[in-house]
């Protein structure tokens, strides 16, 4: 529809032109017909002024354009000089008749040059989109490289990490559960054992986030079907979909291609999309609240988009959110997009996010023939 707007509004704008280069024309021909013939300077003056709208038709318009306005003056130009120069002035006749055939050789010389400057014109645009979507995917790709190398340097710190944490831990819940068998039941002391064996389990819990983090399992791929893996989700959320008011809605395209992925590791990414929305919409106060997964193909890529109508995420901190350990959240670890980027990677794709005034939108592309991760 914009496009055609787009045309129309060109169409009316070169009729517009060729009505003023045309009025032009017609308005120096009245002149000369208005003009006694004893004033020769004031038709010599009105000849030259001719040459205006012809060199402008010939640079907007090109070659046919330029031949047009010269051959528009041509034919309301002679009668004039037929009438009134070629009886009684013969010889001033002939340079008129000349000046004619000099306005066709200006238009027709004028027309190339025009066509030559639209197309250089036309050159260097298309080189400076070209330019320009070159420097947007460079940025892009130096932003994915950027969060590998954190992503790498984080995973191998984090491993450490729970290396270190995860024996001692052991021995501590050990210690305390030798303890409580120590305890009679009814002591007020079994209180403090178990809020020690809650918060270690807690610990048990982040520390499995790390290793999960720090060493994610290399994908098994079989030939999957990703509508198949959106059902499934969209089955495992209905019940707190439900307890929300929040309409999950499914826009899956039919006969999507198998593509080669682990599907319990996508199955992974996309159910922490759809918790993260949902977690984005359980403070909302809208009037409608949805979460909708949408498929469909791109070339040489599946893609699927999660889309909530949640708080949304700050634009300033959108290149943030799949930065290890960075959450919104009161009680969460920041690690649930770390580790999906990290699988989404490890399969040769990409998972970006964008967000408008009122909706948050995740899209999870993977290539057919995924390159190799490494």
């Amino acid at each position: 529809m914009d496009t055609q707007n787009f045309n129309l509004a060109s169409s009316r704008n070169r009729l517009y032109i060729w009505v003023v280069i045309a009025a032009v024309i017609i308005l120096i021909t009245i002149l000369h017909f208005l003009t006694p013939t004893d004033q020769i300077v004031w038709h010599e003056i009105y000849q030259r002024l001719y040459y205006i709208p012809i060199i402008a038709a010939a640079l907007i318009f090109g070659l046919r354009g330029g031949l047009a306005a010269s051959i528009f003056t041509t034919v309301i130009y002679s009668p004039h000089i037929y009438i009134h120069w070629q009886q009684g002035h013969f010889d001033y006749s002939i340079n008129q008749y000349a000046e004619i055939v000099i306005f066709n050789l200006v238009g027709g010389i004028m027309g190339a040059l025009g066509d030559r400057l639209r197309k250089s014109r036309e050159r260097a645009e298309r080189n400076a989109e070209e330019k320009r979507i070159a420097y947007d995917e460079l940025q892009t790709t130096f932003q994915q490289l950027l969060q590998a190398e954190k992503l790498a340097s984080l995973g191998e710190l984090s491993a450490g990490i729970v290396h270190e944490v995860r024996n001692p831990l052991a021995s501590i819940k050990g210690a305390i559960e030798i303890l409580e068998d120590e305890l009679m039941v009814d002591s007020p002391r079994r209180e403090f054992v178990g809020l020690a064996k809650g918060e270690i389990d807690r610990l048990d819990q982040l520390v499995g986030e790390f290793l999960r983090f720090a060493r994610p399992a290399k994908p098994s791929k079989t030939p999957t079907d990703l509508n198949e893996i959106v059902d499934s989700i969209t089955g495992l959320i209905a019940n707190q979909a439900a307890n929300q008011s929040v309409t999950v809605i499914s826009d899956l395209q039919k006969n999507l291609p198998l593509i080669s992925v682990d599907a319990e590791q996508i199955k992974q990414v996309v159910l922490n999309l759809a918790i993260n929305g949902l977690q984005a919409m359980s403070q909302s106060t809208g009037a409608e609240k949805t979460l909708s997964f949408k498929t469909f193909q791109q070339i040489s890529e599946l893609i699927i988009e999660v889309t909530d109508s949640g708080s949304g995420v700050d634009p300033k901190n959108l290149s943030k959110i799949f930065d290890p350990f960075y959450t919104t959240k009161e009680k969460g670890v920041g690690l649930g997009l770390s580790i999906a980027h990290k699988i989404v990677t490890q399969h040769g794709g990409h998972l970006t996010a964008k967000c408008t005034t009122h909706l948050t939108t995740f899209t999870l592309a993977i290539p057919l023939d995924p390159a190799p991760s490494s």
